[in-house]
């Protein structure tokens, strides 16, 4: 009969999870062990309680120092000339889209003011006439807008001014 699966959440417990640590603790080291001896790789596990204490194991003939100093010349060297040259070759490629998008919106902007029409189909022409009237009528909606925000604004004025006028005469009678 197998085990249940077991919820991966931290243990409240302190003992309960004490326990849990050295039982896993073994079961790693052990299994460490087993693919060392099985498949004759050289490894390294350093493992800190939540104490701080530190175990380790190191395959039998490896010490621990010699797999961490090969480790550092593996991950150095990945670290060093691999990664720049992927992130050159990352910013290049960046740099590329974002010129092809420059190019794009500078050509749309021309076909917009009327300029390098040339290279245009008919579709694309109609096409383009249509986002104009488009732009035309959104400007025009604009347009109208302010002009009756700005007639309002000048009618209120202009009550108001009639209103203080008229009191103004009132006051120059009295």
């Amino acid at each position: 009969m197998g085990r249940g699966k077991v919820e991966l959440k931290r243990i409240e417990n302190k003992t309960n999870r004490q326990v849990t640590f050295s039982k896993r603790k073994n079961g790693i080291l052990k299994k460490a062990f087993e693919l060392s001896v099985l498949c004759d790789a050289e490894i390294a596990l350093v493992i800190f309680s939540p104490s701080g204490k530190a175990y380790h194991y190191a395959s039998d003939h490896h010490t621990m120092d010699k797999i961490i100093g090969r480790y550092r010349r593996e991950v150095g060297q990945l670290n060093s000339a691999d990664q720049r040259s992927r992130l050159v070759q990352l910013w290049k490629s960046e740099i590329e889209k974002l010129e092809r998008s420059v190019e794009t919106m500078e050509a749309r902007l021309r076909h917009l003011t009327g300029e390098d029409l040339s290279s245009l189909s008919i579709k694309d022409l109609k096409k383009l006439e249509r986002q104009l009237k488009i732009g035309v009528e959104r400007i025009r909606s604009k347009k109208k807008r302010l002009i009756a925000e700005r007639i309002n604004e000048l009618k209120t004025r202009q009550k108001e001014l009639q209103e203080e006028n008229s009191r103004l005469k009132k006051t120059v009678r009295l």
